[in-house]
């Protein structure tokens, strides 16, 4: 079973994806976590997901894979944009849509799909969020190359990955989690590098807190 089958299992999904949901919303012990085994400041995850708080009116975001919804946290009382939370996991769409605010059910949308088969056309969003997914993936490179054909010219993507060679015991952590199908084969920053220019993409910040890469590009 390979990475993305095992994302797909339902027991899966319920069990081991439900906690990693999870132990990113309880901020005071992923800030513990994030801290001991990755060397990172957790809380500017959560500064950087502020940026859809921010998008005008009318704007189009997709959030992939979006996970347990946690950026969807951030969206503000009455923003009117177009949000798609998008993760090749129905288990994990279920317990994002049980996060929902009354005030977001007519907000946000929920698509079951590969980030490395989008179903939505060329030139599509103003934004995509991507936080702690990339080296989920079975290919980084294909899935960014995928997002950057449906962002708008100008459109940016946001978000986040482990990052091998970085964090000694982060790298340990993420080839344990890679021998359970957990993870992917990830990248370097190096990597990351690449795949962002190969796809077409401008730079805007690539910068590591320990074993965190964070990111910001736009097309």
């Amino acid at each position: 079973m390979n990475v993305s089958q095992l994302w797909q299992n339902k027991l899966f999904a319920r069990t081991v994806g439900a906690s990693y949901a999870r132990a990113i919303e309880q901020r005071g012990a992923a800030r513990v976590f994030g801290r001991i085994l990755f060397g990172t400041d957790v809380d500017r995850i959560y500064r950087a997901m502020r940026v859809v708080a921010e998008l005008p009116e009318g704007s189009a975001v997709l959030d992939v894979p979006c996970g347990g919804g946690i950026t969807i946290a951030q969206l503000t009382p009455g923003q009117r944009v177009r949000y798609v939370a998008m993760d090749i996991s129905a288990g994990m769409l279920d317990h994002a849509r049980r996060r929902l605010r009354p005030d977001q059910h007519d907000t946000v949308e929920f698509v079951e799909a590969s980030i490395e088969q989008i179903p939505f056309p060329d030139d599509e969003f103003d934004l995509c969020v991507c936080f702690n997914g990339l080296h989920c993936l079975p290919d980084p490179a294909a899935a960014i190359r995928e997002i950057a054909r449906c962002l708008k010219p100008g459109g940016r993507l946001v978000g986040d990955f482990a990052t091998r060679g970085q964090v000694r015991r982060a790298d340990a952590y993420m080839v344990l989690m890679r021998t359970s199908g957990t993870f992917g084969p990830g990248g370097t920053l190096n990597d990351a590098r690449r795949w962002f220019t190969e796809a077409g993409l401008t730079i805007d910040e690539l910068e590591c807190s320990g074993a965190i890469t964070h990111f910001a590009v736009h097309k």
